[in-house]
């Protein structure tokens, strides 16, 4: 699993963007999130602390939450973030299904 504390440029940009292709909307994830270390695993992930902004809109909220537990679980990795955004818009974004 990659190091995800070496890339947060990289996940808040792809987390901004996905964002804004689900629901869109911009929306500053500035301190939505953290990077912390698992106590068992040792390994970084990512810790939500999702203000009332995240929290007062549950579609957005269950959104996040879910794609944040796909980056720490691996399921959604480093290069398969750096790969959709380097195909975007050609990759056709646009017509993803809504997820929720």
């Amino acid at each position: 699993m990659e190091n995800l504390s070496e890339n947060k440029e990289l996940i808040n940009t792809y987390l901004n963007l996905i964002i804004q292709q689900q629901f869109n909307m911009e929306i500053d994830l500035t301190d939505e999130y953290t990077f912390i270390e698992n106590l068992v695993s040792r390994k970084p992930i990512i810790a939500t602390t999702f203000s009332d902004k995240i929290l007062s809109d549950p579609e957005i909220k269950m959104f996040l939450t879910s794609i944040i537990t796909e980056i720490n679980t691996g399921s959604c990795t480093i290069q398969s973030i750096k790969t959709k955004l380097r195909n975007y818009p050609e990759s056709g974004w646009s017509s993803l299904r809504r997820i929720i």
